[in-house]
């Protein structure tokens, strides 16, 4: 917001936006952070494990390498620029993990603010429960404490959003800040395009004619240099992370991924269709608005802790803010988005679990992260944030986000001869993985452990994790160092069944 902005607005609003803030921003965030830090013994952790993923790779290009293991390269972020806005902050050593927490704070803030600007001209309490309403059905808390880019990508949506509401509808030329940010969103995160290019699109029908264009073109120019530099390191086209969860390869699988995605929110996509029925007359707007939700709902995902659709919410939010403000009351707006959590049941479960999914972290992957930095020798693993962050040996990901050869074959193979392969290759005699997906094992695999929590698993794949050996020697080291763990953390909630 700038200055010119601040001093139109009236004391008393500024009063009552200070009020808003500490109400709806401050207070639910300390609750939270308080919960978090008591359910984990004083200890912050974030509600993923992925993160941990990002600042493993951060930690390596801060220190001259493009992967997960020093001795190769891999690409398992989803996030272009993610890893590289953490990399420069590696001189932190081990408080380096809170970095991603303070930025999605920043972030966060700035995304407030906005929602403040765009409502200003309501009154306090009407703006209360539209904005509460909102923060509550987009899983705005949440987002921070998961430690990824979601955050930023919200920011960066929402400030777009509301460039373009200024250029449709106050006829406000675009700033430069703006083409910056519709350049940075798919850089943050690939389904950024399904905003950006739409955009351009808007903003090219609008008259912007060489800015559009060369805006374009940087997009182009500064992801394809990306896939190139993964190429150049043998890593492919895309990120590992990218190939691993994608299913939209072939026609039948966009269909599918559509299908589920009109099942989840098919009444937002009619609603947006009913809203561009009253914007009939704006043609680029409206060609805008459908652009967006097609691709999104082609392409693009839902769920995975409540994260991946809420860039595309926010963002056809703003323009469902403004729709609803000009057509109706404020107080009944207020009604609308006060209830608005309703709907989005499961995000709400998501923001209220986020103190539950940290201890879910806490209590199963830091337990293997330090379990495996007892035994001080390289382990294979399906989730590789923590353990990685936390291991001074070689982690093979049998999943494969941190190793393309993994991915690959996992992909490809249906017997569990290539775990066996790769780990011999890379002298690995440790697997601590999910059974669930891993159903067929090693025949030297011997299992030592189950280690199964005692408390709601909330974002972990599953509760139970099994530790496995390739030896008598290897089996009967890790049985030792496990116990003495689970001895050394009496508080811990996981039960531990050893196989004798």
């Amino acid at each position: 917001m700038d200055t010119a902005t601040l001093a139109s607005i009236p004391a008393t609003t500024w009063l009552s936006d200070r009020r808003i803030t500490c109400v709806l921003f401050l207070a639910p965030l300390l609750v939270l952070m308080l919960s978090v830090v008591a359910l984990n013994g004083g200890e912050f952790f974030y509600t993923l494990d992925d993160p941990y993923i990002h600042l493993t790779l951060a930690r390596q290009i801060f220190n001259g390498h493009y992967g997960i293991n020093p001795t190769e390269f891999s690409a398992p972020s989803s996030s272009i620029i993610w890893p590289l806005i953490l990399a420069p902050f590696g001189f932190l050593g081990a408080a380096m993990y809170k970095v991603p927490l303070v930025l999605n704070l920043i972030f966060s803030f700035l995304t407030f603010r906005l929602l403040l600007q765009i409502l200003q001209s309501v009154s306090a309490w009407p703006k209360l429960f539209i904005l509460g309403g909102w923060l509550l059905a987009t899983n705005f808390y949440g987002l921070i404490f998961n430690g990824m880019e979601h955050c930023l990508q919200v920011f960066l949506a929402i400030a777009i959003a509301q460039a373009v509401l200024d250029k449709e509808f106050r006829s406000l030329p675009v700033k430069p800040l703006v083409y910056g940010a519709i350049i940075l969103l798919p850089l943050v995160r690939y389904e950024g395009l399904a905003i950006s290019m739409p955009v351009l699109l808007y903003l090219l029908m609008k008259g912007e004619g060489v800015r559009t264009v060369v805006c374009g073109a940087v997009i182009v120019a500064l992801i394809a240099g990306f896939s190139l530099f993964l190429d150049h390191i043998g890593m492919g086209w895309l990120p590992s992370s990218v190939i691993a969860k994608s299913d939209t390869s072939g026609v039948k699988s966009i269909v599918l991924n559509a299908i589920n995605q009109f099942e989840k929110y098919g009444w937002v996509i009619v609603l947006m269709l009913v809203m561009c029925a009253f914007f009939i007359q704006r043609r680029a707007l409206v060609v805008l608005l459908i652009s967006v939700t097609a691709l999104h709902v082609l392409l693009g995902k839902y769920g995975w802790y409540g994260r991946y659709e809420i860039y595309w919410l926010s963002f056809l939010g703003v323009f469902f803010i403004h729709w609803a403000l000009t057509s109706l009351k404020p107080r009944s707006v207020a009604l609308i988005f006060g209830l608005l959590p309703l709907a989005f049941a499961p995000l709400v479960y998501t923001t209220f679990s986020t103190p539950l999914a940290a201890r879910a972290i806490h209590n199963q992957q830091y337990a293997m992260a330090m379990i495996a930095k007892e035994l001080d020798q390289p382990v294979a693993v399906n989730d590789l944030g923590l353990v990685a962050l936390h291991s001074h040996h070689y982690v093979l990901d049998l999943w494969g986000l941190g190793s393309l050869e993994a991915l690959k074959l996992r992909k490809s193979e249906t017997g569990p001869e290539w775990i066996q392969t790769l780990m011999d290759k890379k002298d690995v005699h440790y697997a601590f993985v999910y059974d669930d997906w891993f159903s067929q094992h090693p025949a030297n695999w011997t299992k030592v452990a189950d280690l199964q929590l005692t408390v709601p698993k909330i974002a972990a794949a599953f509760d139970t994790v099994a530790f496995y050996a390739t030896d008598a020697a290897s089996a009967q080291k890790l049985r030792t160092t496990m116990k003495a763990y689970q001895a050394a953390h009496p508080e811990a909630k996981f039960s531990v069944a050893y196989q004798e």
